[in-house]
This record gives structure tokens, sequence and C-alpha cells, in this order.
């Protein structure tokens, strides 16, 4: 995933935060630690059951600082997972507007926060997992599903209905397409293993548009994520 570092700065100092992490700390084992500021990366926020797609800006052994696109709920425990699958557990040190500084329970190796994949495995894009109702339109007939996780081309469906590899699916989603921009959301099945169905987009989202409405959807109870 491509970002316009413009898009992302803000300004320096102590009134906005710094540009680290943990900028304003006094704390000079913190301060010591290497840092990447223009890191530029995808990840996912978990939240007690809740997850969100963030982008990260700031890392190092002890902490890192992230992007959000929406106000985040007043949970107390906080999880990143980096593009590697990796899960970290974090805690909020300060928030300035969109831009948030956390701190690792425990230290983590530099090389295993930059690695883009782990275990030998393909990079994947960050997925939410989530509970949505869709209407699944395969020719002329109309299919009752559920989209169990999204992201920014695909998605993983459950349909009792019998799907073909290859057919192209157009999808009925209240509020996704309209909050998304886009006309309509159409896609083809790459893999299935009944009732799961998983789903290639012929659209992609853009990925702040895909934070905003999983979360927007989240606030108002209209999408569930678990």
């Amino acid at each position: 995933m491509t970002y316009s570092l413009s898009s992302l700065n803000r300004p320096t100092g102590p009134a906005s935060g710094g540009d680290a992490w943990d900028e304003g700390s006094s704390s000079p084992e913190q301060r010591n630690a290497p840092r990447f500021t223009l890191l530029i990366r995808a990840a996912k926020l978990i939240a007690g059951d809740d997850e969100f797609l963030v982008v990260v800006r700031d890392i190092s052994s002890d902490g890192l600082k992230i992007k959000t696109f929406h106000a985040l709920p007043e949970h107390g425990e906080f999880a990143i997972e980096l593009a590697n699958g990796e899960r970290h557990a974090i805690d909020k040190v300060w928030e300035d507007g969109d831009l948030k500084g956390f701190r690792f329970h425990d230290p983590v190796a530099r090389e295993r926060l930059l690695a883009e994949s782990g275990g030998g495995k393909r990079k994947r894009p960050v997925r939410l997992r989530l509970k949505v109702p869709v209407k699944a339109f395969a020719g002329v007939r109309c299919h009752d599903g559920v989209f169990v996780d999204i992201s920014q081309n695909g998605a993983c469906m459950s349909c009792d209905e019998h799907l073909a590899l290859g057919q192209r699916i157009r999808f009925e989603c209240p509020g996704l397409c309209e909050l998304t921009g886009l006309p309509e959301l159409t896609g083809r099945v790459r893999w299935r293993r009944r009732p799961l169905y998983g789903l290639i987009f012929e659209q992609t989202f853009r990925f702040d548009d895909l934070a905003r409405v999983t979360a927007r959807f989240a606030a108002t109870e209209v999408l569930t994520l678990r």
C-alpha cells in the first residue's frame, strides 16, 4: 500500500506531540531506540473486540505512532497486528487528532517489526473480521450472504448457495458503496470451502474510505466487528 507522505505529515514540536511516538517523554531508554519516521505501512488496530484499519507512521523496538481515520473506542486494551501477521499488545501514550502514540508492552526486535511477511508466507492485504449481510446476484438469481472479513480488494463471504469458481457476482450492501463512492461492487469467486467463498473485487476500495466506513458501521451497529 502506498501513501503520499505529504498527506500524512503533522506539525512538529511540543504542542503537536512531536515527530516520534514518544516525543516529549523524559525516558532516556525510549529516546535511545532507533526510529523509522518515514515508515508508512498498513496495519490493523485491535481494541477489545473491534478491529480498525490504521497506518503505521513511526516505529521502534519499544513503540510506534499510527494514523487513524476516525475516533477510537474507549477500550483499555489495544493490540497492533502488522503486515507479517504478528500481533503485539500496546498501550496508548498520547493522542493528537488522527495521530496516536503507543508503547509496546514488551520490546520487539526491529527485524520482526519491519518484516513485510512472516514464516515464508506471501504478504496479504490487511483484513478486518466483520459480519455484514449482503445480497449476492449471480446472473438472474439473488442469494443471501454475509461478509465475514473484508480488505481493499476482496472479502470472504458465507453463503449456503452453490457458487461456481470464477463466477461473477454483483453485491448489494447498504451503505458500503454509498459511503465509499463506488457506483457498484462486483467480484469473482476465487476459492470456495462451502459455505465460505473467497472473493476478489473488480473495484478497489481506497484504504482511508474502507477504514472510515467499517468504523462508521460499527459505531451505528449496522455492521458488527468481532
